[in-house]
């Protein structure tokens, strides 16, 4: 392999805990199964979970790879359980036997301690909580919290989200500054010659410089400005210019004696003779009147720099023909010429000076920005991310930074980097100085995991420099390399074409060698495309023509469709499966081809699923939107009036616009509604505004008016919208504080996560995405565009990247420091422009190695016309065209689609028409929340006089736990025995409830030798306040006893023995249920009425069956009704809901009857909340079960009020079972709304 030290390609088997790694992983590989099995043998061998950090590059990353390593654990905690009482000879059989390598070093390193790693594994799984697993981002803003003291920064920041808006107002103060500071002929000649740009202009070149803030900034001086000798020449010029020309007549009059030596060619048509006839006449006659402004004239100086450059530009090599050499002497170095030449030179000087202003204000702006950012953030109380890791690195330095540094490394001795290649210099210095630190790497350990070939980040700070210094630092420590050459992600076929592919140029630039890949173990089913499997999984589509793109690679989509709609393209397996377009991704380097493909392919009627990255304040609607908030707080400005009114809400055209101006009436009677809602937005707050306006003009309807490709986009966009303003109109007080809030987002918008649009409804179909966005995702067939198109000209960008190197003052070696300067090609050497180009190339080759990795099955690459040389070796004809043509088994040219294809699989659907309207929302009260709870429902519960005279007479002296009401009935119970102490002391309230819930959801209910364990853990981990209360209740009762706190685990533990061993309906016990049988905390969205949620219809229901429930009253904000069912089960027969009630109904036994029960369910609305969780059942069935039948399949609600079961039959609990037709009315009146719709009666 391409290394010159020693590699092992065993990390899982081979890695040692101690000192530096770098794991090289490619794609595919397997990486998330090494870091989580890595996870495995560092808790088992080494440190507890509290001692270790994984960071990786998102995010979404960061949660899966804990959810990972969580799996993982279980998985061998549960493998080694049944060998403990092994011989330690029949584990050692068992080890050589083992396929998982984790598995086998396991066995074999603990065979004689199995017991002890079975209870470590245990401790670990308890406290893998207390593991980190973030960002780096996240973690320095951990570290600089959690050791604030330490690392000398006190001072507590908030993560800014105007970063952005900071840069634009100091590029703004700090170019205000710059031009106060120049005299004024400077800026009147950049402004004049558009030097001088807006700040719009100069924020992508400094916003780029901030991303390499540790990078070199080449200088860039100040040029000296100075038009004297330019004005000089121009005034003498004017003076001397008629006597001089009559002096040159010979050469420049057409009888003149040696016009006949003047080049023709070069001057054709007598051009010669005009210039100097008429053109230097006239320019003489503009000198006078302008003076020194006629620079900013072109025209005026057209005829000398004909005079003096060639049709090419260059300077010209001669005016003459062959003639005597006194001839051509005496005109060059008459005056005239030696003076045209001089104010020539003087121009193209000053245009030169102008041009490194141009650069030098650059400069000075990156220079300035980066200087006084952290100032400006400091005196906000704000910070960014990127600023935090520099804070966190400027921490580390010095030797109050090293004492920093041992701390940190004290404390979390071992740290795992995941997606290493993307870390930029910052990130690494921080990292470098507490781990890498040359006196302390042995101390700890640091595996650094990634894969220089998906380097691909440079757009936004990573560097590949950053990568090489680091791999250059670790082995200079002893580090040791692994490598992963697996490729599990494809078949077998496809990565052996691809292999050899990239094999044909091995070295992709920035000193990346690319590995040779081998397939991987991981079953993959066949791909049968006409009976084979598997053919030519690389296939070369070539177009004839430049702009045939989308078309081809939607009519070959449309073609693999109709394929699979014949069971001709399918997924081999015991029952096969037929491509469908969730398997087919589009990628590309930019947007607009993958908006043309998404034209094509919806233009044929082909589902698209396009992860949308866009701020929705960056749409249209979002415009019209600000224009309307504009004319409702002016509704006498007839212009913004206008404006508003010619918006998508309100659908005017300019004829009807003109129209209704021309009308008796005018615009008075819209001016005259939008003041009315105005006021209302002043007088009761927006929302009621907002409703009022949305219904009045019947915006929702005119959105969907037309029909229209984007009409779900335009309405999903103004809901979010919608959704936002009401969300901050809590937060600002005041209609205009809200507006100018507004206008805010709209001029600056970002990538915030709350911000960016919704997903449509369809989410299923083709998926579009970029291949930045495609990155560590995988496809089963894979179109990739433009494959051969040449990249972006990196001339065009703002700035320009080399290198130098430079002498670290710490330990004397030589290291490469990356040179960021302002790409001016005038300012820059020839070997910086080369590094930059080279840079460039070598992460294109690193984007497409990226691109060609996505799929699992098949590639479509798809290649452009060739046009000269420009895309020979441009993408991956770089690879394809090295050498020999390209030739594999597993490859082949894929032929052009020649016509459109017929989309079979609609052919056979019946063509029916479904009218698209929206009907008018409601006209009470808007209210934006989109979701509600049974808890929020609650709120609109009345109670009944006698309930609330119960209530009035109970005394609460502990906090009540949500959706719960915690009263004791003291209705005539008879005597009987009390409920144990543990029930009847435990405590009560939110905390109580929760810790029950999560317990009934943790446990396995066939193994009640985990359960106290499980108990210990939830006391020690989450609910420590919880357990001091319950130990304290102990002591107080029995402050002889010893040994309470197993006492007391052992109680709870026998405590959920009792409730799962009570009989329920039937008889049934919930110990009997296995898993797979069950769901513990099941959520559902339960979807409700386009209309408002009408619960006195719900109040009726419950009174017509006899049901004893609070008056209800509307929930006009239900849209969706989202929670979570503690229990569903399958006994058998049915499927049935359980809800744990941790309510305290009294100290005994017979507070706890089926009739106690029923009150206190009718008290807390419970009837409500079963016959809810019922109605999502029934949903959640008709769609998961063949052949569901309501009264065949769906069983009732249990409520098991803890305190009370003690296992026996008839003790805490209330099962109820409605009649069927109950739920299928209340399922109507929730989400369906039949008599609204279809105008009949339910």
């Amino acid at each position: 392999m391409n290394s010159k030290y020693p590699v092992s390609y065993q990390p899982i088997r081979d890695i040692q805990f101690e000192g530096l790694h770098l794991i090289e992983a490619s794609a595919g590989t397997g990486k998330t199964y090494t870091l989580s099995s890595l996870m495995v043998r560092i808790f088992l061998e080494k440190y507890l979970p509290n001692q270790v950090i994984a960071t990786t590059f998102t995010r979404a990353a960061a949660a899966e790879l804990k959810s990972r390593i969580r799996l993982r654990l279980v998985e061998i905690q549960q493998y080694l359980e049944p060998l403990r009482s092994v011989l330690e000879t029949d584990i050692h059989m068992q080890a050589e036997q083992e396929t998982d390598p984790l598995k086998q070093h396991v066995l074999k390193t603990f065979a004689p301690r199995i017991a002890y790693a079975c209870e470590r594994l245990k401790l670990v799984i308890d406290q893998l909580d207390e593991l980190f697993v973030g960002t780096l981002d996240s973690f320095s803003q951990k570290l600089l919290r959690e050791f604030a003291f330490e690392s000398g920064k006190i001072e507590r920041a908030q993560i800014t989200e105007d970063a952005k808006s900071y840069t634009r107002q100091l590029i703004h103060d700090v170019l205000r500054e710059w031009i106060q500071s120049q005299p004024q002929q400077v800026i009147d000649f950049l402004y004049m010659s558009q030097q001088l740009k807006s700040v719009d202009q100069y924020i992508k070149v400094v916003e780029e410089s901030l991303n390499f803030s540790s990078a070199h900034l080449k200088q860039v001086d100040l040029p000296v400005f100075s038009t004297v000798e330019f004005e000089s020449c121009l005034h003498q010029f004017a003076a001397t210019s008629s006597q001089y020309l009559q002096e040159l007549q010979d050469y420049y009059l057409l009888d003149g004696a040696y016009y006949k030596f003047i080049n023709k060619n070069a001057f054709a048509k007598d051009r010669f003779h005009f210039i100097f006839q008429t053109g230097l006449v006239r320019l003489a006659q503009q000198i006078q009147e302008q003076g020194i402004d006629i620079y900013f004239d072109q025209k005026a100086f057209k005829d000398v720099d004909v005079l003096f450059l060639d049709s090419k530009g260059q300077a010209r090599s001669s005016i003459f023909n062959k003639c005597d050499q006194s001839i051509q002497d005496c005109f060059y170095q008459h005056p005239l010429i030696q003076l045209l030449k001089d104010i020539w030179e003087m121009k193209l000087k000053i245009q030169n000076d102008l041009d490194q202003f141009n650069t030098y204000l650059q400069f000075h702006l990156c220079q300035q920005v980066k200087k006084r950012l952290p100032q400006v953030l400091q005196q906000k109380g704000e910070t960014t991310f990127a600023q935090q890791i520099k804070t966190l690195s400027d921490a580390l330095k010095g030797e109050q930074g090293q004492h920093f540094a041992v701390f940190v490394q004290s404390r979390y001795p071992l740290i795992l980097v995941d997606e290493f290649q993307d870390t930029n210099q910052d990130q690494d210095d921080m990292l470098a100085s507490i781990w890498r630190h040359p006196q302390r790497y042995q101390k700890g350990c640091m595996i650094m995991v990634g894969d220089r070939k998906q380097a691909i980040y440079g757009f936004r700070g990573g560097d590949m420099l950053t990568f090489l210094n680091a791999y250059q630092d670790i082995m200079a420590k002893q580090g040791r390399e692994y490598k992963l050459i697996h490729n599990h992600r494809s078949v077998k076929e496809l990565v052996e074409v691809v292999d050899v592919l990239f094999q044909r140029q091995m070295d992709f630039g920035e000193q990346v060698i690319y590995d040779p890949i081998q397939a991987g173990s991981r079953p993959h089913p066949a791909l049968i495309d006409n009976e084979q499997a598997n053919p030519a999984p690389l296939r070369w589509l070539q177009l004839q023509e430049g702009n045939e793109q989308a078309t081809q690679v939607a009519w070959k989509i449309q073609s693999l469709l109709n394929q699979a709609h014949l069971q001709q393209l399918c997924l081999d397996g015991e029952i096969r499966k037929a491509i469908c377009e969730d398997d087919i991704a589009v990628l590309s380097r930019s947007h607009r081809q993958l908006d043309e493909v998404q034209y094509a392919l919806e233009y044929l009627g082909i589902r698209v699923n396009r992860p949308s990255k866009r701020s929705v304040f960056d749409s249209k609607i979002a415009q019209d939107i600000g224009a309307l908030l504009t004319a409702l707080l002016d509704p006498y400005d007839e212009a913004k009036l206008k404006r508003a009114l010619l918006s998508r809400l309100f659908g005017f055209d300019l004829a009807r616009l003109l129209a209704l101006e021309q009308s008796p009436e005018g615009l008075s009677h819209y001016i005259q509604q939008f003041d009315d809602i105005r006021e209302m937005w002043l007088n009761q707050g927006f929302l009621s505004a907002w409703q009022r306006c949305l219904n009045q003009f019947e915006i929702w309807q005119q959105l969907v008016a037309t029909q229209s490709k984007d009409n779900e986009r335009a309405v999903v966009n103004l809901r979010h919208l919608t959704d936002i303003l009401s969300q901050h109109s809590e937060h600002v007080q005041g209609a205009q504080n809200l507006y100018h809030w507004y206008l805010k987002q709209l001029n600056s918008p970002s990538d915030r996560e709350w911000e960016l649009e919704h997903k449509l409804s369809s989410e299923a179909g083709v998926q579009l995405m970029t291949i930045h966005q495609s990155k560590g995702l995988e496809f089963k067939i894979v179109f990739l565009l433009g494959a051969n198109k040449a990249a972006p000209d990196s001339k065009k960008e703002a700035l320009n990247f080399s290198t130098t190197e430079i002498q670290l003052p710490e330990t004397g070696q030589t290291r490469t420091q990356r040179v960021v300067a302002i790409a001016d090609k005038n300012f820059l050497q020839q070997n910086e422009l080369d590094q930059h180009q080279q840079r460039a190339q070598a992460e294109q080759n690193r984007l497409w190695y990226v691109a060609l990795t996505r799929a699992s099955h098949r590639v479509y690459a798809v290649f452009e016309p060739e046009k000269g040389d420009k895309n020979k070796l441009s993408g991956l004809a770089f690879w394809k065209n090295q050498g020999e043509a390209f030739q594999h088994p597993h490859c082949l040219d894929e032929a052009l689609v020649l016509e459109r294809p017929q989309a079979l699989h609609r052919q056979q659907q019946t063509q029916q028409k479904i009218p698209l309207s929206a009907q008018p929302l409601p006209m009470q009260r808007f209210y934006a929340r989109g979701k509600t709870s049974f808890s929020y429902l609650a709120q609109h519960l009345r109670h009944k006089a006698s309930h609330a005279d119960r209530l009035a007479n109970i005394e609460q002296n502990f906090d009540q736990a949500e959706d719960e009401l915690n009263v004791i009935l003291t209705a005539f119970a008879p005597v009987s025995q009390p409920i144990a102490w543990i029930k009847q002391y435990f405590p009560k309230g939110t905390l109580a409830g929760n810790f029950l819930h999560e317990i009934f959801e943790q446990i396995d209910f066939q193994r009640p030798e985990t359960w106290v364990e499980e108990i210990r853990r939830r006391f020690k981990n989450t609910y420590q306040g919880l357990w001091f209360d319950l130990l304290d209740q102990y002591q107080n009762h029995f402050p002889a006893q010893e040994n309470s706190e197993q006492q007391l685990y052992q109680w709870i533990a026998v405590w959920l023995g009792e409730v799962l061993a009570t009989p329920l309906n039937d008889g049934f016990q919930l110990k009997q249920l296995l898993t797979g049988q069950y769901l513990s905390e099941c959520p559902f969205y339960l979807a409700l009425s386009d209309r408002v949620l009408a619960m006195q219809r719900v109040q009726q229901l419950f009174e017509e069956y006899n049901i004893e429930m609070p008056e209800l009253l509307e929930a006009k904000s239900a849209r969706y009704l989202n929670g979570s069912i503690d229990l569903v089960y399958f006994d058998g027969q049915r499927y049935h809901i359980a809800d744990y009630k941790s309510n305290y109904l009294g100290a005994e036994q017979a507070d706890y009857q089926p009739s106690q029960i029923a009150d206190s369910m009718s008290l807390s609305s419970y009837w409500l909340q079963a016959a809810l969780y019922l109605v999502a059942l029934h949903r959640y069935l008709s769609v998961k079960l063949q052949n569901y039948q309501i009264e065949q399949h769906l069983g009732g609600a249990s409520y098991l009020y803890l305190r009370g079961m003690n296992g026996q039959a008839q003790q805490g609990y209330m099962y109820w079972k409605p009649d069927d037709e109950f739920i299928l009315r209340l399922d109507a009146i929730l989400g369906y709304f039949s008599e609204d719709k279809m105008g009949k009666p339910m």
